[in-house]
């Protein structure tokens, strides 16, 4: 049978995907990227509550209940790992597709594919098996640009993108809203460079403000019960507190947390993360932290302080170049920052030197005006980010991303234009990419070993759980994540693999805070394991504390006594050198 040019696009689509695959299994496994993955996978799949739940909080009712639903149909399989996985190697086969869609050789369609691969091997590489949900996200949000900048009158294209932001704003709509600005620009610079298909924009804009207001509909239906509207406020005010501001010490604050009563033992357990042990401990409380420590902030550094730092280190950010000594932290923006560079040189240079605006310097307002469009909204992007304090490679990197790809549509829009700037920035990012693969090899060994240390201590745990099937166990939540003091050099924090060993049966544990605290789903799974909280279900029989071994326990200790509860502590077992188990009792 005769290849068709649509069947060798997708032929070799495919097979860029397919080799992409095939070294992520030739470097690494695939993990979920941090704890939460894992706390929403366990509350899909059942392991949390004991049933698929629709519900895992961090992400839309829609997409979630579906997720539940291949769990209720087949237990046995990682429906949320081949989920997000299958998302971003969509992602990769819809941008392969349109790159080399339109280009007539197959010499330039390999080129293409070439360059791109390297690109995918050399940026993104490391979030092809360390997943995680937000980066899906904006990797999702930026497949829907490049199907705007292909869309062409007659296809389905902006459909398609529509359908692809609609699945990254249930995924994760705060990321999906932070990418927005950018479609937006996108959308901008696709009418104002070809002045066709205004009113298909309009339809798609319409589109996506439908699939925004439908999909909330949707999950507040979903969330409207009493206690679920409840939770959802101290949920946003736990976000407010733990990830946008800090909790004040004790010491010098004492004033203050006695007007809203909390004590020192209270306030201990905001610092640990321990507060779902207190049910006194509600959203107000977390607010009232929260607004304190903003004030504290402000006063201690004002804003337009804040906003020169942030501008000083978004600057440093831009121009700096450095190979990744590890996965994330310190963080680099090597080779991100050079290959957004370059596109913007190759654009300027693309419509620069085009003979149409050479013959007509008036001609060149228009790109330019879009080029400088697009460079501020990323910059209040980026300082909105680093002035909050959340700027981790899981928000950066897919900021990055469409940055690239709406560049890169820029290039795509001169295809009568100076072809020479188009085969530097195909051949230039490339080659930028492609130094930067080994480096990224590297990195994913380093990270696979470190994984491979905390696995051995954090098995240990689960297993020890799952063999012992009568007993509860309440876990620290800084346990939870990481060793601490006892982590061995080059261990990472917890997470888990995806597709081994999966049991997602109930699980006899659970954390002593952290985002899941408080939810109607948290209070389900302790009535289903016999308990009406968590204060009281530490003193009974067979339920036990977990912590770090050389945790210091005067804490909870202190938090009973102000109770006016008398406890002793023993320690029961130790589990690899690395958890304590304790029994709590009332004296």
């Amino acid at each position: 049978m005769e290849k068709t040019p649509k069947s060798f696009n997708i032929i070799a689509s495919f097979l860029a995907v397919a080799l992409l695959m095939a070294g992520a299994a030739l470097f690494g496994d695939y993990y979920f990227d941090l704890n939460d993955d894992v706390l929403m996978k366990d509350i899909l799949s059942g392991v949390y509550t004991g049933v698929p739940e629709g519900n895992n909080i961090q992400m839309l009712y829609p997409v979630s209940a579906l997720i539940a639903l291949f769990y209720r149909v087949c237990n046995g399989l990682d429906w949320y790992g081949i989920f997000l996985c299958f998302l971003q190697y969509l992602c990769v086969f819809i941008v392969a597709f349109k790159l080399i869609e339109g280009r007539t050789g197959k010499l330039q369609k390999v080129s293409v594919l070439t360059a791109l691969f390297f690109f995918m091997a050399g940026c993104i590489g490391s979030h092809f098996l360390f997943v995680q949900y937000t980066f899906t996200c904006g990797f999702l949000s930026a497949a829907a640009v490049v199907l705007i900048f292909t869309h062409d009158a007659g296809d389905r294209n902006l459909v398609y993108a529509a359908l692809l932001i609609a699945a990254a704003y249930n995924l994760r709509s705060e990321m999906l809203l932070l990418t927005l600005p950018v479609v937006g620009v996108a959308l901008l610079i696709k009418w104002a460079l070809t002045g066709k298909e205004f009113m298909a924009y309009v339809r798609f804009c319409i589109a996506l403000l439908c699939v925004i207001i439908i999909s909330q509909t949707v999950h507040r239906i979903a969330n409207s019960p009493e206690d679920w509207r409840e939770f959802n406020h101290l949920f946003d005010e736990r976000t407010e507190l733990y990830d946008f501001q800090y909790i004040p010490e004790y010491d010098g604050n004492r004033e203050f947390y006695e007007s809203i009563g909390l004590s020192e033992s209270e306030q201990q357990l905001l610092v640990n993360y321990n507060f779902g042990i207190d049910d006194e401990i509600n959203a107000d409380t977390l607010s009232a932290v929260a607004d304190y420590a903003a004030q504290i902030r402000t006063d201690e550094t004002p804003l337009t302080e804040q906003l020169k730092n942030a501008l000083s280190l978004y600057l440093y950010r831009l121009r700096h170049i450095s190979l990744q000594k590890s996965y994330q932290y310190p963080m680099t923006d090597f080779p991100w920052n050079i290959v957004a560079i370059i596109l913007y040189i190759c654009v300027i240079c693309c419509y620069a030197f085009n003979k149409e605006i050479r013959r007509d310097k008036k001609k060149i307002l228009v790109p330019a005006a879009l080029l400088i469009t697009l460079f501020a909204c990323r910059s209040a992007l980026w300082l909105f980010i680093i002035v909050r304090g959340r700027d981790p490679i899981r928000i950066t990197h897919p900021l990055y991303l469409m940055e690239i790809v709406t560049l890169t549509g820029m290039l795509h829009l001169r295809e009568d234009g100076e072809k020479k700037a188009r085969a530097a920035a195909i051949l230039l990012c490339g080659l930028i990419s492609a130094i930067s693969v080994p480096n990224q090899i590297s990195v994913i060994r380093a990270e696979m070993q470190a994984r491979d240390k905390m696995r051995d201590h954090y098995e240990a745990l689960y297993d020890y759980f799952a063999d012992n099937p009568d007993g509860f166990y309440f876990i620290d939540v800084y346990t939870s994540v990481s060793l601490g003091e006892d982590m061995s050099e080059g261990e990472t924090t917890f997470s888990e693999k995806m597709f081994e060993n999966v049991d997602n049966s109930f699980g006899n544990h659970d954390l002593m805070g952290g985002w899941a605290s408080k939810s109607p789903l948290y209070y389900s799974k302790i009535r289903r394991a016999g308990f009406e909280n968590m204060q009281d279900a530490l003193l009974e029989e067979n339920v036990y504390m977990v912590q770090n071994v050389s945790g210091d326990t005067e804490w909870i200790r202190n938090y009973y006594s102000e109770k006016g509860i008398d406890i002793a502590m023993e320690r029961v077992d130790v589990i690899k050198d690395a958890f304590a188990v304790y029994e709590i009792t009332k004296r």
